[in-house]
């Protein structure tokens, strides 16, 4: 092509860096979306969403925090398997991040070959209150679960559904579970200071809801526990009404430490509790 005039170069020169622009960026983008679609599922972290619903029976809103590990997908029919974690007294719910549970979702999931699931770890502000004069139960049953089903892709299904806490969080936990054993496949309990119940309550309860099936039921608590002897309450409860549970003692005490190192533990048994058929 023969330019006839200084115009028509700088012309042709201005066309050719937009086109040079436009390829570098196309090229740019692609082997960017490249690089991170070539990156595997178990390189990418547990992401961890913020939210807050209004709750009448709080007086106020509900707070919770949603963990969500890599590469779910919408598509999936069924849906995904949801553990509910409840913190103990004078906590939060950040008490689950200073854990580092992200990660241990993340390993667990990488090296124990677990489906993917969602954990949901909602806030109790009140925790002074006692458990009738509380909300917190109705909060999570029939404002929380809900929101988190029509929100997410979940399984609803009982047996994708587990509970679980640490402290005070395992007699909600506990509770919860024997109100509700139609909602819940498994309960964890963890370095549970008592029970919420008695005896006579808590065969009240099994028998009243003997026509669903049994709550897969875990256990533990550390050796130096100053709790322990307390938390053994509730496995001499199930064993006086004859409802089966598993029961473990591992050193360890009363505190986080305790907690995060048993956190994988309790993930890979809620696990297998599912109904792997609905799951991918």
């Amino acid at each position: 092509m023969i330019l006839s005039s200084k115009t028509d170069r700088l012309f042709y020169n201005h066309n050719m860096r937009k086109v040079f622009f436009t390829l570098s960026l196309m090229i740019f983008v692609f082997f960017r979306i490249t690089d991170i679609y070539a990156q595997s599922c178990s390189d990418r972290p547990v992401r961890i969403e913020h939210h807050s619903i209004p709750v009448e029976a709080l007086y106020g809103e509900l707070l919770f925090d949603v963990y969500i590990p890599p590469c779910m997908d919408e598509r999936i029919i069924g849906g995904y398997p949801v553990v509910y974690l409840l913190h103990g007294q004078d906590m939060g719910i950040e008490i689950w991040q200073e854990m580092n549970m992200d990660s241990i979702i993340k390993d667990t999931i990488n090296y124990w070959n677990v489906p993917l699931f969602l954990t949901v770890v909602p806030q109790e502000d009140q925790y002074l209150l006692s458990f009738s004069l509380s909300g917190y139960e109705e909060a999570i049953i029939n404002y929380l679960i809900p929101w988190i089903d029509e929100h997410y892709h979940t399984c609803t299904d009982r047996s994708c559904r587990s509970i679980g806490g640490l402290s005070r969080g395992a007699l909600w936990a506990e509770k919860i579970a024997f109100e509700h054993p139609d909602t819940f496949e498994s309960v964890g309990l963890l370095s549970m200071p008592g029970t919420f119940t008695d005896d006579q309550s808590l065969y009240y309860l099994a028998d009243r809801h003997k026509d669903k099936p049994l709550l897969r039921i875990r256990m533990d608590t550390g050796t130096e526990d100053s709790y322990r002897h307390e938390g053994s309450n509730a496995a001499a409860q199930l064993t006086y009404i004859g409802y089966p549970y598993e029961y473990n003692i591992q050193p360890g005490k009363h505190d986080p430490e305790y907690w995060e190192s048993m956190l994988d533990r309790y993930f890979i048994w809620f696990s297998q509790g599912v109904n792997n058929t609905n799951l991918p």
